[in-house]
């Protein structure tokens, strides 16, 4: 939201026409053929939060080492946060709030952010956690 309105677009068109809002990036995918799981380390699972995010116990993160078939990864995926435009975040929008107070509002609503999908993906091996930090720039 905040984007738009510093691309120029005015605010009450933005509360009166966006519904919802979508975004992306891409990481990297583990090679299904030598990707190989470890257990998280205790200090990464607490400043992460990923017994949060699992019952699996232990907690365990992916690594591919490459093989014949690749260099460790094949492929991408997305991970994805979808902003529901609420009256709440209508209203933080038009009294021009910060873009952190707009995401602690979507996430007190019950948005999942990029980087908890990231480390959701991470923890089924899809993916690594340097690459989910990497992509939501936290890393």
């Amino acid at each position: 939201m905040t984007r738009l309105l510093d691309m120029g677009v005015d605010d009450y068109l933005l509360t009166s026409t966006v519904q919802a809002l979508v975004g992306q990036r891409l990481v990297r995918t583990l090679c299904r053929h030598c990707r190989r799981a470890e257990a998280a380390a205790p200090d990464l699972i607490e400043r992460l939060g990923l017994d949060r995010l699992t019952a699996e116990r232990p907690i365990r993160l992916w690594e591919a080492p490459g093989c014949a078939a690749c260099s460790g990864f094949h492929g991408r995926t997305s991970i994805l946060e979808v902003l529901m435009v609420s009256d709440a975040i209508r209203q933080l929008v038009l009294h021009r709030a910060e873009a952190r107070e707009i995401e602690r509002q979507a996430v007190a609503e019950g948005m999942r952010t990029m980087k908890v999908h990231g480390l959701v993906k991470a923890l089924a091996g899809e993916t690594t956690i340097a690459e989910v930090l990497r992509a939501t720039r936290d890393g």
